[in-house]
């Protein structure tokens, strides 16, 4: 009886995993119309979308010499300025020209001083290329007032011998940069002439 038993349950086993293998190899025998490539999953560059984001930029604030606050804060600028001041005066006086005079100078001293040279020796016309500056130092800079301690060469149409270092002083009239005064050594007393009033020139 057991001898029996045993043969029907090997028997049994036997033939459950035959009928599984072959439920198993059906489940996975390929259908018709059936798509038999695996799942895929998307790249991120299909997936990614491009967002375009529009920037501003914003220019900064110039450190030069500007329209808005008129201070010069660099040797270059102090030169330009100085140079065309410069030549304006020796042109008026090479042409006894007071109208040319005026557009230069900011007080009455400086005026005065250009008509004493009326009639000065020039050995050629003014340029503005013949003024020459060097050694060139900013001692003060606001709105208001300029002062520079510089070397001047204008020998080129005044002749050898026409060279010298001198303080100047430009102040701000008429929301323009005009000479107002000059002084022979940098320790002169040149801070007056950033605070005293500007009076007319006649």
């Amino acid at each position: 009886m057991r001898r029996f038993d045993r043969a029907v349950i090997r028997r049994l086993v036997v033939g459950l995993i035959v009928v599984g293998l072959a439920i198993g190899i059906w489940a996975l025998w390929p259908r018709e119309n059936s798509d038999p490539s695996p799942t895929t999953v998307p790249t991120a560059a299909e997936t990614t979308t491009t967002t375009h984001v529009t920037t501003t930029t914003t220019a900064a604030p110039s450190t030069s010499t500007t329209e808005a606050t008129h201070v010069v804060t660099s040797v270059e600028d102090a030169e330009e300025i100085l140079r065309t001041l410069w030549f304006g005066w020796f042109e008026g006086i090479y042409n006894q020209d007071e109208d040319r005079i005026r557009e230069v100078v900011g007080t009455q001293a400086m005026l005065d001083a250009a008509r004493e040279s009326f009639g000065a020796a020039f050995t050629a016309q003014p340029s503005i290329e013949g003024v020459r500056l060097n050694q060139t130092e900013i001692l003060r800079s606001d709105e208001a007032c300029v002062v520079v301690w510089m070397g001047i060469d204008v020998s080129g149409f005044r002749g050898e011998g026409s060279r010298s270092q001198m303080v100047t002083v430009v102040r701000r009239n008429d929301d323009m940069w005009k000479l107002a005064s000059t002084w022979t050594h940098r320790d002169d007393l040149w801070d007056a002439d950033c605070e005293s009033e500007l009076q007319p020139v006649s």
